[in-house]
């Protein structure tokens, strides 16, 4: 009785993930032949004189000790106008989810924000208002190279 239970499960595990297969990519068919496919975000370009990203900075508040640095690049999926408040959004959004995460491991933490960062076009890395440079040779990842 115990096989019997078993291949009934076993079988009825495979209709039903093929069935869900065959419901997904017959769905997915619709789409792409009514022309519902997702498209690409536009993104306009970046002026990195104008544009910088912001620094976040989280420390350590019982001995000064950084734990971590944020770069928050700026939106371009919109127009600059709108950006700069949709980056101040942003910045504020990754600082509540950095102060959840650090209430979470109950950290004694401070965080300091750099508006002030300025593109070295000679050494391609970004400078921070503390000399420290970050590397900008990958325009979503950094990495903290030193003063």
């Amino acid at each position: 009785m115990e096989v019997a239970a078993r291949l009934w499960y076993w079988f009825a595990n495979w209709l039903g993930d093929l069935l869900e297969e065959a419901a997904f990519r017959v769905v997915l068919a619709f789409k792409v032949l009514s022309g519902r496919v997702p498209l690409r975000t536009e993104k306009r370009s970046w002026s990195k004189v104008i544009e910088a990203p912001v620094l976040v900075d989280l420390y350590d508040w019982t001995n000064d000790r950084r734990i971590a640095s944020v770069l928050v690049w700026p939106v371009l999926e919109i127009e600059p106008p709108e950006a700069y408040e949709a980056h101040e959004e942003r910045v504020e959004e990754v600082i509540a989810a950095i102060s959840r995460g650090a209430a979470d491991k109950a950290w004694c933490s401070r965080w300091e924000v750099d508006h002030g960062l300025r593109w070295d076009h000679k050494r391609q890395v970004w400078i921070a208002e503390d000399g420290f440079a970050f590397d900008g040779s990958s325009a979503w990842g950094a990495a903290r190279v030193g003063q």
